[in-house]
């Protein structure tokens, strides 16, 4: 169970990222549970700081 928990995570997390480089704003965030939620939006800001 936990290796999926992680594998969900890590996914929400490169989501994240691609959907920062890409440019989207992060108000399109497609995960509703806080843990998703908070991997995906640690990914876009990464992403945000590497586009600087």
């Amino acid at each position: 169970m936990k290796r999926q928990k992680r594998d969900r995570l890590a996914r929400a997390l490169s989501r994240g990222y691609q959907a920062g480089v890409s440019g989207r704003p992060r108000e399109h965030c497609p995960y509703y549970s806080l843990d998703a939620r908070s991997y995906w939006l640690g990914g876009w800001r990464q992403a945000q700081e590497d586009r600087v």
